[in-house]
């Protein structure tokens, strides 16, 4: 008999839910990267008022997946959830590309398109019921795609996360680079693309997914509402009723935070009721460990959210995001550097080509030949060649090269991506080395770990700020030594946290306490977007005025976060033995 059509070893299913996740990614970060500077630069926001927008959207767009993930158990099934998701996304991306006329100052009265930034709102709140269905669900048909006890459901789930990262990746690099270099309509339009074409995926693939993503109770279904017509009706047509609220509520940065807190009152005193009345002493010290975590999470997640807040509009204003210049030097100097440069590399790089035996020279050899290409640069560097002047403009006359690369503010967004793909497999590995030798973290420590690399992320940046160059901006590389180590930080606690969940709850509540959970990533997106407007600043269009000005008053408050991030995880250094006896043998 014939087994089930798989591709290297997973089901073909899995790669239809990788390739709609990642295009969906790549609309969802394509799009939210470029959030604040669209609004600062081309409607003319203020900082606060654009970070007040991005705060509500994103505190929404992870708040409504638990209502979304809600109706798709209950009633839709995770199929049709993901289509009318995935149609609202890409309507929503559509309105994005509209830009309308550029805000302008006319006698000291700012002049908005009002119009277009109605059409921008309603968007975002398409964008925001979408991701409510669509979210949850992908990664559930991931998870119903491999049997209980199926040891391959761990790999797939690697595969299902690197396809986010995928889209993340990209999308900050070709919507960044369209929407900053030729129109924020090019940048939010590609992502509507992106979107699309993951949609397209995704009705193509339905074969491939075993009916794992169809609806339990199909009857249940059709049967009708209190308004006359079947729940299915009745559910699509309830999402775009909410639509208008949800449009309000991203104008409402206070009212969105005032519910948040009271939900967050809330569950606070049910958790009290419940731990008390309903859980023994096991349970009730599990539950508290997760609670607390819960509530370092919003602490992390906080910080790390900076990256579409204050450290784009950092990146953006203060870090010279020129990566390559060949015209800054005088022409008859600028060659030395090119061919003393690649005179040095060529042993090791036909050695690394096997084309030599460079490699297996001995050290005294390697260090005569080291000698002798070293000489050879050196008088390339005496003499000055001038070729790279000359082959700048070969290749800017013929293939349109630049001889400046810079990146954009939102572009730079890609460097978790990136960091992401390089170092997920070594903490991998690391995790299972330091388990086979009984050294392995817990739960509780590699939170305080995670914390801590957070912080120290924004030290780099005050670092930084310390040795700017004649213009008052700060080198690139300070910002890529932040991204590092929020990543290094992302991969201690992320991967463990719902897993946290899914290990401490009491069984008859882990969905609530999974909704709780999701509830304090949202929470956290809105209060980072808070946190950053301490960093505010006066600009004309979006661009400072003084960058060494906007530069200290960057570095106080990167300071200010640093700290937080430190104490936060001494915090939890010193709380991480009580923690780990409250779990009760969990690792």
């Amino acid at each position: 008999m014939e087994d089930k059509q798989e591709i290297f070893g997973h089901p073909k299913g899995l790669y239809i839910c990788f390739l709609t996740e990642m295009w969906e990614r790549f609309s969802f970060y394509g799009m939210k990267f470029l959030l604040v500077l669209y609004l600062t630069k081309y409607h003319l926001f203020t900082d606060n008022g654009g970070l007040d927008v991005l705060g509500a959207y994103a505190g929404l767009v992870y708040a409504l997946p638990v209502i979304g993930g809600m109706l798709a158990d209950r009633y839709l099934g995770m199929r049709k959830a993901v289509i009318f998701g995935g149609i609202m996304l890409c309507f929503g991306h559509l309105g994005l590309a509209f830009e309308g006329d550029q805000a302008k100052m006319v006698d000291g009265t700012l002049i908005q398109d009002d119009f277009a930034l109605n059409i921008f709102y309603f968007s975002l709140a398409l964008i925001i019921v979408g991701v409510g269905f669509l979210k949850p669900n992908i990664s559930t048909i991931v998870g119903k795609l491999y049997e209980v006890g199926d040891k391959r459901r761990d790999s797939g789930f690697t595969i299902f996360y690197m396809g986010i990262n995928l889209g993340s990746f990209w999308a900050t690099i070709l919507c960044g680079y369209l929407g900053e270099n030729y129109g924020w309509g090019y940048g939010f339009g590609l992502a509507g693309i992106g979107m699309l074409l993951g949609l397209v995926v995704f009705l193509w693939g339905q074969k491939y997914l075993e009916g794992h993503a169809d609806p339990e109770n199909p009857a249940v279904l059709k049967e009708k509402s209190p308004i006359g017509i079947n729940k299915e009706l009745t559910i699509y047509l309830g999402s775009l009723v909410c639509v208008p609220l949800i449009w309000f509520l991203v104008q409402s940065n206070s009212i969105v935070h005032n519910t948040l807190n009271g939900m967050a009152f809330a569950v606070l005193v049910w958790l009290i009721w419940f731990l008390y009345k309903e859980c023994n002493k096991v349970e009730r010290g599990r539950m508290t460990v997760l609670a607390s975590l819960t509530l370092f999470t919003v602490v992390f997640w906080a910080l790390f959210e900076q990256s579409a807040a204050s450290m784009t509009l950092y990146a953006d204003r203060v870090v010279d995001r020129v990566l390559v210049d060949m015209t800054y030097l005088p022409n008859e100097t600028t060659g030395l550097y090119a061919i003393a440069f690649i005179i040095i590399l060529i042993p090791f790089i036909t050695g690394f080509l096997g084309r030599s035996k460079f490699y297996t020279m001995n050290n005294a050899e390697k260090m005569i030949v080291g000698i002798l290409f070293g000489v050879i640069s050196l008088v390339f560097i005496y003499k000055g060649i001038d070729t790279i002047g000359f082959a700048g403009e070969v290749a800017e006359s013929v293939s349109g090269l630049p001889v400046i690369w810079e990146v954009t503010a939102v572009q730079t967004g890609s460097l978790n991506a990136m960091f992401i793909f390089l170092l997920a497999p070594l903490f991998a590995w690391l995790w299972t080395f330091l388990s086979k030798n009984k050294m392995e973290p817990g739960t509780p420590l590699k939170f305080g770990l995670g914390i801590l690399q957070a912080g120290l992320g924004f030290g780099a940046l005050v670092l930084g700020a310390t040795m700017p160059d004649a213009s008052g901006k700060v080198a690139y590389i300070w910002i890529v030594l932040a991204y590092l180590l929020h990543t290094t930080g992302e991969l201690c606690l992320s991967p463990v946290g719902l897993s946290a969940v899914t290990k401490l709850s009491v069984p008859k509540v882990v969905g609530f306490m999974m909704g709780v959970w999701f509830l304090a990533t949202a929470y956290s997106e809105l209060v980072a977007a808070q946190i950053a407007k301490f960093a505010s600043m006066d600009t004309e269009g979006g661009v400072v005025a003084d960058v060494a000005a906007a530069s200290a008053i960057y570095a106080d408050f990167f300071s200010s976060l640093m700290w937080v991030g430190v104490a936060i995880s001494v915090v939890l250094f010193v709380l991480s033995p009580l923690m780990k006896k409250g779990m009760h043998g969990v690792n």
